[in-house]
């Protein structure tokens, strides 16, 4: 075999060969991945007015009743629409949601300073008409009581272009 035809083997088993194992290889292992339940959109709250104002950070959540999640795998960030201030990170854990949403507190409301709301929610439903059930508690407050809550998925707005 002459220098040029051993060369040309060579590059042909590392230039393609090599990358076709190791393409099937990736495939292989990633046959076993499950994609994260999707739960990015809006969401509309709906609470118990009176059992929100019992908490000491409930007016977050009082003025607005949208929940904007974004979603990357199985992080989330959580955003209210009316308040640029208040986001919240949390993970996508199978079909739990848990969230935490550190709020600094304003004059207005001086019992909320430094606690941390919890989001505890799991998923229900189909793709089309998903909704969260879960609680919203306050971390480090023994006397304040979980609230229940439940958010359905608003429907996306429909495109404007023809596709």
């Amino acid at each position: 075999m002459s220098q040029t035809n051993r060369n040309f083997v060579f590059a042909y088993a590392f230039l393609v060969i090599l990358p076709l194992v190791g393409l099937a290889g990736i495939l292989k292992s990633g046959r076993k991945l499950v994609a994260p339940v999707s739960i990015d959109g809006l969401w509309n709250l709906q609470v118990d007015s009176a059992q929100l104002d019992s908490l000491p950070c409930g007016k977050i959540l009082a003025s607005d009743k949208t929940i904007a999640i974004s979603q990357s795998g199985g992080s989330l960030v959580l955003s209210f629409p009316s308040d640029t201030k208040g986001t919240a990170s949390g993970t996508l854990d199978g079909t739990t949601l848990r969230a935490s949403l550190m709020q600094s507190g304003s004059p207005s409301d001086a019992s909320c300073g430094g606690r941390q709301l919890s989001i505890l929610a799991s998923v229900n439903g189909t793709p089309e008409s998903r909704s969260l059930m879960g609680t919203l508690s306050v971390a480090n407050c023994p006397a304040c009581a979980s609230v229940a809550f439940r958010a359905d998925r608003q429907a996306p707005a429909p495109s404007k272009g023809g596709h």
